[in-house]
């Protein structure tokens, strides 16, 4: 199971209007957000865990991709991928959006 944690680089402004869809495009996932952490696990994670994990520590599974980031803890607005879903990060945990062509 591959996980992604991507960051909105965008001011908070800009990601509280984003978080009013379901829906985000591939294109503007290039340009607004930047790919912060990746890795794959063998066990079942939910996007819980994981928000908790980066909301709690400093470095939450391991070296960051990024070391140069809009902002050092998850917040919201960003993206938690889990295999081929995606959750846009709420005040608490997250709920699933959807990426379209």
């Amino acid at each position: 199971m591959r996980i992604r944690v991507y960051f909105c680089i965008e001011p908070i402004d800009a990601r509280l209007s984003i978080l009013k869809y379901n829906k985000i495009s591939e294109q503007a996932m290039s340009t607004i957000y930047q790919l912060v952490w990746e890795s794959e696990f063998k066990n079942i994670l939910n996007v819980g865990r994981i928000w908790l994990k980066f909301r709690n520590e400093e470095n939450p599974f391991g070296i960051a991709l990024r070391h140069k980031r809009s902002h050092q803890k998850i917040d919201v607005g960003d993206i938690i991928q889990i295999d081929s879903e995606f959750y846009m990060v709420d005040q608490v945990g997250g709920r699933r959006i959807q990426v379209v062509d």
